[in-house]
């Protein structure tokens, strides 16, 4: 294997687990343990890892805008492997609550988020159309006999497990979609609901305008922090349905704007109340 492979293979394992160890990569590559450190500190300098204790991580990226308008942002975009792992108890508990508004005979859309997923696990075998852009909601959706699985088309990304493009934007126009459920990066301060990359941010933005009610799925750790590409505003947003908004004054402001809170938390405390 030439050692412009080599990095590649490598790049191409740090874009899919986040990580690299250096043990792994002698046995994926075939090659010394001498030789992988020095295709990682080549790398390093590049500017396209950086290297930790027994391999390297993705590098942080810092997010400028034009004209001498610095965000200060650091975008770390991880993988969907790695975020399916995150905050797991709380976007099931977000999934679960959304289940209520779901009626048999519904068009649905769904996004590629790690909690749509969640919601695809837990959907009963009715009467369904799924509509969604995401390969492991149409592989979870495979073995449900009653639910209508449409997979949007276009470019696929391997990072994010999804589709997207014109091509995957195309379908949408041709379906009667009752609700859609999605989720995003970041609702940040100036109210806008962001993404990590502008391909996902448009496509999101498309599945919006498609859906007659929107239902955004948030877990608590994506209030009011900054990302990237720009979605829509949560004025937008039919539904929010989250594990616990803390903040008093954001919480306030959306329902001024006709958003629905739906706080899991408030739920789980009135039947711990009743248990007890």
């Amino acid at each position: 294997m030439l050692p412009i492979e080599r990095q590649q293979r490598i790049i191409d394992e740090l874009n899919l687990n986040g990580r690299v160890i250096v043990t792994e990569l002698v046995t994926l590559c075939q090659v010394s343990q001498e030789t992988i450190r020095r295709d990682l500190s080549q790398l390093e300098k590049r500017g396209l890892l950086q290297r930790s204790h027994g391999g390297a991580v993705m590098a942080r990226r810092e997010a400028a805008s034009t004209q001498g308008n610095t965000r200060g942002v650091n975008e770390y975009e991880l993988s969907f492997r790695q975020r399916m792992n995150e905050n797991v108890a709380e976007k099931m508990a977000i999934a679960k609550r959304a289940l209520d508004f779901i009626s048999v005979g519904d068009c649905l859309l769904l996004d590629s988020s790690t909690t749509c997923w969640y919601l695809a696990r837990q959907l009963p075998d009715i009467e369904l159309t799924v509509l969604t852009n995401s390969m492991r909601i149409v592989q979870t959706l495979a073995a449900r006999s009653s639910v209508r699985t449409i997979c949007l088309g276009g470019e696929y990304s391997d990072r994010y497990e999804d589709f997207h493009g014109i091509i995957a934007e195309q379908p949408l126009k041709e379906f009667q979609i009752n609700k859609i459920f999605f989720s995003c990066s970041s609702l940040g301060n100036d109210g806008y609901l962001r993404e990590g990359n502008e391909h996902n941010a448009h496509l999101k933005q498309q599945m919006i305008l498609a859906a007659e009610r929107k239902h955004l799925l948030m877990d608590a750790s994506k209030f009011l922090r900054p990302s990237f590409a720009r979605i829509c505003h949560y004025r937008d947003v039919d539904f929010l349905i989250t594990d616990q908004l803390k903040d008093k004054e954001l919480e306030q402001e959306l329902a001024w704007s006709g958003v629905n809170i739906i706080d899991c938390s408030q739920r789980n405390q009135a039947m711990q109340l009743i248990k007890n």
